[in-house]
């Protein structure tokens, strides 16, 4: 078959028909590279698969390929040996408790549909990552409780922020200093806590000038009183983005020492997304 004869059979126009019904990019990309096959057993296989799928549609309220997001771009940056960030470790979690799901939900399906569901067995679950990712990120970043060295490390930057916050409000309130402030209140430049000062007192407020604003009427200063407390903070920062990576580093390593797997488990539910994209068409077009 030629590209002319695909033309003429509109081939692309189905299959972009078809695309309509995958949940996932990674089956959309599998339709793109569809072609028509000249080997009679194979047909007749992908023909035995629409059937079971059509039948596991009729049986099933509900196909759970929901969270099988491509994640080929964070699989990506692991076999380039980068470190993935807490959001990256998330879509792998989402992926791999979606892998469990349709794992679970294929299987029981084989007293109707033993061709799609032996094709299950050979997804591999990961639940153990899954934990690990889940108990060391919560809200897109690393937790606290993913160690006891963090845990400390920011409870140290509370009570520091606590101690420069509380000299900085002594330094707004003091009846000495009421004429220097511009504004009441505290802010932050490049990660420091300032106050802004007029800039005609500028050099009547003991500290360090870390920004001007975009007139020049205001300067905002670090005061002297918390210098101590600020480099101290820098330095717990600094600890904490440590432990942080260390973390990172180790989620990101267990990925990697089953890449092979998640690879094999990408591939076998994008071709579920493409079987159940398919046979959601031809059960909605009353194919035969």
């Amino acid at each position: 078959m030629n590209l002319d004869t695909f033309e003429k059979l509109q081939l692309e126009e189905v299959k972009e028909l078809i695309k309509e019904h995958c949940v996932s990019s990674l089956g959309k990309m599998l339709i793109n590279k569809l072609q028509p096959s000249g080997n009679y057993s194979v047909v007749r296989r992908k023909l035995e698969e629409n059937k079971e799928a059509r039948q596991v549609l009729e049986n099933s309220n509900h196909i759970p390929l929901e969270g099988l997001f491509n994640i080929n771009p964070v699989i990506d940056k692991v076999e380039k040996g980068m470190i993935l960030e807490p959001v990256e470790l998330i879509a792998c979690e989402d992926f791999l408790r979606g892998c469990r799901k349709i794992k679970k939900f294929m299987i029981d399906k084989e007293f109707y549909a033993p061709t799609l569901s032996s094709y299950a067995l050979n997804i591999t679950e990961c639940e153990d990552i899954e934990e690990e990712i889940n108990f060391s990120i919560k809200n897109n970043k690393v937790s606290s409780d993913a160690s006891k060295e963090l845990k400390k490390i920011r409870r140290n930057i509370d009570i520091c922020e606590g101690r420069i916050k509380e000299k900085l409000n002594k330094f707004l309130t003091s009846s000495t200093n009421k004429k220097y402030i511009q504004e009441f209140i505290i802010s932050k430049r490049d990660d420091r806590f300032v106050v802004p000062i007029k800039s005609s007192f500028k050099n009547e407020v003991q500290g360090t000038i870390l920004d001007t604003s975009s007139k020049g009427s205001t300067v905002f200063i670090e005061p002297a009183s918390i210098s101590k407390y600020s480099l101290e903070l820098i330095s717990l920062k600094s600890e904490e983005s440590i432990e942080e990576y260390k973390i990172l580093s180790y989620l990101t390593e267990l990925i990697y020492d089953k890449i092979k797997e998640i690879n094999l488990n990408m591939e076998i539910v994008s071709q579920y997304d493409v079987v159940f994209a398919k046979s959601k068409f031809s059960q909605n077009n009353n194919c035969i």
